[in-house]
């Protein structure tokens, strides 16, 4: 549980971070930095009591694992939608940083530019780390759209005017997955990749790997402890 003083810290940072994301949506760029993406990296989660784990994976284009790691940290703030960076974000960046192979894009499952201040999880890692992101996510924080009903029929999600992302329909009998660019990828790239990564799952590959990896990573830790 978090006490009076974590709370109070959380306040804090949750009031920096509303600040902070202004500046990092100054930042974020919506152009391809990569035209041929050969590798693609996801970040999974796993929550236990005041612990969030994060694990990375790297696959190919054949979805192939190259390269993976794993970062277990306190958690300092609750959950409260659209400010994620001070739950997971630290995380997130250690357990990148940890990889020994480099990557063409990072697919988060939280937010992209589809925010309230156009720089979600997925905008806010891209721009601290200055890599590719793009962010995947079951809903969207804000943003008007129509539900497409077809598998593999998508539609433009719109926010304050412009275009944020993508509501995809990829498998029958659920719910679409939203899309949208969170640093150094373009909106029409966003869907391009996400789109060539599914195998036959309402995710994209690789964060349903890095999801599935999560997972059983806290299993085997919090057996042992």
């Amino acid at each position: 549980m978090l006490n009076n003083d974590t709370t109070t810290q959380a306040l804090n940072c949750l009031n920096c971070l509303s600040a902070i994301q202004d500046r990092i949506a100054g930042r974020v760029v919506l152009k391809d930095s990569v035209t041929d993406v050969t590798s693609i990296a996801a970040v999974g989660h796993a929550f236990s009591c005041d612990a969030v784990l994060s694990h990375v994976v790297v696959v190919d284009l054949d979805m192939q694992l190259i390269d993976e790691s794993t970062v277990i940290e306190r958690v300092q703030t609750p959950y409260v939608p659209g400010l994620l960076f001070c739950r997971e974000g630290p995380a997130i960046l250690k357990a990148v940083s940890r990889l020994r192979d480099k990557f063409d894009v990072l697919l988060v499952d939280a937010c992209g530019i589809n925010h309230y201040r156009f720089a979600g999880l997925a905008s806010h890692i891209g721009v601290l780390l200055d890599v590719p992101t793009i962010g995947v996510s079951k809903r969207t924080l804000c943003g008007e759209y129509s539900i497409p009903r077809e598998m593999g029929h998508y539609c433009e999600v719109r926010w304050q005017n412009r275009k944020v992302g993508f509501i995809l329909k990829t498998r029958e009998g659920t719910k679409p997955i939203f899309i949208s660019p969170g640093h150094r990828v373009s909106l029409q790239s966003s869907l391009v990749i996400v789109q060539s990564s599914l195998r036959g799952h309402k995710l994209p590959e690789p964060l349903r790997l890095a999801h599935v990896k999560a997972q059983a990573r806290k299993r085997a830790f919090w057996a042992s402890n």
